[in-house]
């Protein structure tokens, strides 16, 4: 290292202070010539963004710019609330007050049924500014919300963000409101005749129509509450943990990369091709390839750097004037977000922060690198962020998994980012689909206001209806069955590993009605409709936790039990060594589940690991674990089923075959009978009493078991007697054949055809 460090306080860390006053560097390393050419182009900030489905080499990818009247009304849009406002309500207003005007004058005598037009555009004029009014008091709601719910229970503020999204039911419904109400302000300018006979009039109609309308709104405004809702409460419940574990780690990482800052100042020679990467320098790999060219990149040095310097100052110039704190390029929670974006500059940002902390001449972090560079009173917050990084939990981190945790935090938010562009997708879809309904909702309503007969015909609209369910009670069978799936079960998310039907799958897009996978072993695509998953059983790895896995093998039958503790010890040791408790947890189990028809034992093996399967590393771990299990089953050793002679027959366990005398041959099988009837435990012809006898059994057992012992003894003898006579022939038969016995395994036979 090119540094000696002390500590830095976590305080001056968290307030942006690079340059802490109990950090001393002694020496720097690094030199204006060796500096590479970086900039610091942000992924974030392209300047060339293509529309989504286009392509910049697309010839009609500027067809949908804007026109001079679209840039004249997205001023209008960006401007001031005043002068948004007043664009939007005087021109028509103005418009409005022209036929004001001439009825008030030059055809002040013109009616309608009696009741004069002057009026009518009154209340026109009158209802177009209670429009905005109504719109002014809809965007007052959520203020209102908060200060007053809010004071109850600070967790229902949340709620607050519904009613902003709820502006426009909301002035509607209000708006419907004020316009019935107002209705009667016509009948002011008419005749006293006029206004009580208005039951017939086009001011009746007025009426209907306002009255239906309120429903209208109403039934708008429920539609898109529940809409507002199932996302609320979905993204809630899916997301706001993982965000929020999500932003935890990042100002971790914001905290651990000032400090290395402040330990080694960018690009410094101990970390000039780490920076190069985290800061995403467009002339870096344009340099590197001159440099093996052999040419001279000295004109590239420094000009990425100082491009990021004007950045950064200008930045700084107009949070002054502006007096609000803008993104600077150059701050540390700007360059992390930028190198999680890609797996080479997070690869880069994990061996920094790493190689920054850990001491020299070691090969893991430990806790106390950490205490002694944030001193010993940010104790506590050390010992937190410590625990952030070691997630096996093992005392260490290591420059490994170091870099897996960075790398994944970088994918996990690309894999979210895309999940909720695809649910943020599905619920527009939803959202159009329940506008459909209450579109057909509002006719209908409409329709009964304004139709006498229509509420006569309610039976033949009734038998309409049941002959249209039962043609589309399928498709809303299969719709509202996606949207349970999707809102209520939601079993996996984009970039998710599962597992269906035992196919190992991985998400790649949801939708409303399907969703997409892709299959790890063939990299094929698979859709499968959310009708059909929901009734299928689905594992999904990513969400576990850590996971175990069992292996089934058998052995020879003559292992010993001392054999498989002997096989337990060795595996557990391999558990615990320090290139391997990093994987896996120090708990292996092995387990006897078959006897294989007395020729083998089947045993199962199960190992845990500290993570699930999901991880990158399974593969690597799963097959070192099992060369493992390999090696030590022969350093037992521990032989395979049938044993771990040499085959018949081979060089090392010839096979041959001799002839004997049928003497010979009655003799040894008569030597086998006995040695067989010497290792029974209970030998042939034993009573049943002595067999059972035991103290203590009353008497009224002892009868039947005498009774039983005399008929199986009378059995036993009758038996003998058949068998003499059976043996008897058989050595008269024996004179006849050769019998012949092999050498190796042991027993006769007699020549074929005998």
């Amino acid at each position: 290292m090119g540094s000696d460090t002390a500590s830095i306080p976590l305080a001056d860390l968290e307030a942006g202070v690079k340059n802490a006053t109990k950090v001393t560097i002694n020496s720097l390393d690094s030199t204006p010539s060796d500096r590479p050419v970086l900039g610091r182009r942000q992924t974030t900030n392209s300047v060339l963004v293509p529309k989504e489905g286009k392509s910049l080499l697309d010839p009609d990818s500027d067809e949908d710019t804007l026109t001079k009247v679209g840039n004249f009304l997205w001023k209008i849009h960006s401007a001031n609330v005043l002068t948004r406002y007043a664009m939007y309500i005087l021109p028509f207003a103005i418009t409005l007050a022209i036929p004001l005007i001439l009825t008030a004058t030059v055809w002040k005598d013109k009616t309608a049924d009696g009741i004069r037009l002057f009026g009518l555009f009154v209340w026109i004029e009158a209802l177009w500014f209670a429009l905005w009014v109504c719109k002014l008091c809809a965007q007052a709601v959520p203020f209102i919300f908060q200060a007053t719910c809010g004071l109850i229970s600070s967790g229902i503020r949340k709620y607050s963000l519904v009613l902003t999204a709820l502006e426009i039911p909301i002035s509607l419904f209000l708006w419907s409101i004020v316009a019935y109400t107002t209705t009667p302000v016509i009948c002011k300018f008419g005749t006293e005749v006029a206004c009580r006979n208005t039951s017939d009039t086009w001011l009746a109609t007025f009426n209907t129509v306002w009255k239906a309308g309120i429903i209208v709104a109403a039934i708008f405004l429920v539609e898109k509450l529940v809409v507002q809702l199932i996302s609320v409460h979905y993204h809630r419940k899916q997301y706001f943990v993982k965000i929020k574990e999500s932003k935890r780690l990042i100002r971790l990482l914001d905290l651990l990369y000032d400090a290395s800052r402040a330990l080694f100042p960018e690009y410094c020679r101990e970390f000039i091709d780490e920076d190069a990467d985290i800061q995403g320098n467009t002339l870096t790999e344009v340099r590197e390839a001159m440099a093996k060219a052999g040419m001279d990149t000295k004109v590239f040095r420094g000009m990425g750097r100082a491009r990021d310097q004007m950045t950064a100052a200008v930045g700084a110039m107009l949070s002054d004037v502006t007096g609000k704190e803008l993104g600077s390029t150059t701050s540390a929670h700007a360059i992390v977000l930028e190198a999680l974006e890609s797996e080479k500059a997070s690869k880069a940002l994990a061996r920094r922060l790493w190689l920054s902390f850990v001491g020299q001449g070691r090969d893991v972090l430990l806790k106390s690198d950490l205490l002694e560079v944030l001193g010993g009173t940010r104790a506590a917050e050390a010992e937190d962020m410590f625990h952030e990084l070691d997630r096996d939990a093992n005392g260490d981190v290591s420059l490994e998994e170091m870099e897996l945790l960075i790398m994944g935090m970088g994918e996990e938010r690309k894999n979210r980012a895309k999940s909720l562009s695809d649910i943020s997708h599905v619920i527009g879809v939803l959202d159009n689909l329940l506008s459909f309904v209450v579109l057909i909702s509002i006719a209908f309503i409409y329709a009964t206001f304004f139709s006498k007969t229509f509420a006569t015909k309610t039976t033949q609209l009734w038998t309409t209806f049941t002959g249209l369910a039962f043609a589309i009670g399928g498709t809303v069978s299969e719709f509202l069955s996606c949207v349970m799936f999707i809102f209520v079960k939601h079993p996996y998310d984009v970039g998710d590993r599962v597992n269906i039907n035992d196919k190992h799958l991985v998400v790649t897009r949801i939708s409303l009605m399907y969703s997409v996978f892709r299959r790890v072993d063939s990299d094929t695509t698979v859709q499968i409709p959310h009708n059909v998953a929901s009734a299928l059983w689905i594992e999904n790895v990513s969400r576990s936790k850590s996971m175990h896995e069992q292996y089934n093998f058998s052995v020879c039958a003559g292992t010993s039990n001392a054999d498989i503790l002997a096989l337990r010890a060795e595996l557990e040791t391999f558990l615990t060594s320090p290139d391997n408790k990093r994987d896996y947890l120090p708990d292996v189990d092995i387990e006897l589940i078959g006897l294989g028809d007395l020729k083998q034992l089947d045993l199962r093996v199960t190992i845990k690991y500290k993570s699930n399967f999901a991880n990158v590393r399974h593969s690597i771990r799963r097959n070192r674990f099992m060369c493992e299990l390999l090696a030590a089953m022969r350093r037992i050793p521990i032989a395979p089923p049938g044993g771990s002679a040499p085959a018949l027959g081979d060089p090392a366990n010839p096979s041959y075959s001799v002839a004997v005398s049928d003497l010979e041959a009655l003799g040894l099988r008569a030597k086998h009978a006995e040695e067989a009837e010497g290792k029974k435990l209970f030998p042939t012809g034993a009573s049943l009493t002595s067999l059972l006898q035991t103290e203590g059994v009353s008497s009224a057992f002892e009868l039947p078991l005498e009774r039983v012992a005399s008929v199986v003894a009378e059995t036993g003898r009758r038996g003998s007697d058949v068998r003499l006579r059976r043996s008897g022939e058989s050595m008269r038969v024996s004179h006849e054949a050769r019998p012949v016995v092999h050498g190796q395994m042991g027993y006769l036979h007699t020549p074929a055809g005998r």
